[in-house]
């Protein structure tokens, strides 16, 4: 074999690998969350330039194709993206970020029923994700009620007027069932940094809100969640919901406490 033949066999040999080495490149997901505290900060123009040399340098990675989607603003379409991080990526960290989308998008247009069976499909392949573990509310009613002070099993003794009752029951007050209001939160952000936590909350008390940050941990991951507290009716957070995505573009979650 000659010199020139052998190199370029080596050279083709190179190629192939330095290919193969860039389509299994992953972005670092500190970075990832960089991006996205940028995004949610009023930075989304800042990210959305960058993207293009992002998709390049990492092609296959399900990270970039989430900030990608964050990005669309026609919902269609950006539901398709995140579908297909859930699909071809479904063992990858953003995917129940990505899954959690496609149940948004479905509740917001009305298909509650897809929007269900979205939600089921989260809560079965990650049972673990910080949108299935203590911040997911029902979509049912969610008053509750206490018990009756007499167990209902002797009904009628409870309905005994308070001579007719034995003795020993006399001075007790029959209770009826109390419900209990479950109040709600808004969560808005869930960040990588404390310091982009509270950019957020520095911008709701500009439009009189007052939010809090607390802290979570979803696998390994440490969260600084920012929330808005005190809402005692489920319309009036599906409403505020609404509003923050119209206004200001920022997508948040209902929380049941």
């Amino acid at each position: 074999m000659s010199q020139e033949k052998f190199r370029m066999i080596r050279f083709t040999i190179s190629l192939s690998v330095l290919g193969a080495v860039s389509l299994l490149a992953q972005m670092p997901e500190a970075e990832i969350h960089k991006r996205l505290d940028f995004i949610y900060n009023g930075q989304a123009e800042r990210v959305r330039i960058e993207l293009p040399s992002l998709e390049k340098q990492y092609p296959n990675d399900a990270g970039v194709q989430y900030v990608d989607a964050i990005l669309t603003t026609d919902g269609a379409a950006a539901v398709k993206k995140f579908q297909t991080i859930v699909d071809q990526f479904p063992k990858n960290e953003w995917a129940d970020d990505a899954l959690y989308k496609v149940y948004q998008y479905y509740y917001s247009v009305g298909l509650y029923k897809t929007a269900d069976q979205k939600l089921d499909q989260l809560k079965q392949q990650y049972p673990n994700s910080l949108y299935v573990v203590g911040t997911q509310v029902d979509q049912k009613p969610v008053v509750k009620e206490k018990e009756p002070a007499i167990e209902s099993k002797k009904p009628e003794v409870a309905q005994r007027k308070p001579e007719e009752r034995p003795k020993e029951l006399r001075d007790t007050v029959v209770s009826a069932p109390i419900p209990i209001v479950v109040k709600f939160a808004v969560q808005a952000g869930a960040f990588s940094t404390e310091r982009n936590a509270q950019k957020q909350v520095n911008f709701f008390s500009t439009i009189g809100k007052k939010a809090v940050i607390t802290t979570k941990m979803s696998g390994d991951k440490m969260l600084y969640v920012v929330s808005i507290e005190g809402f005692t009716k489920e319309q009036d957070v599906r409403s505020f919901i609404a509003e923050l995505k119209a206004k200001h573009n920022i997508e948040s979650i209902i929380v049941a406490r």
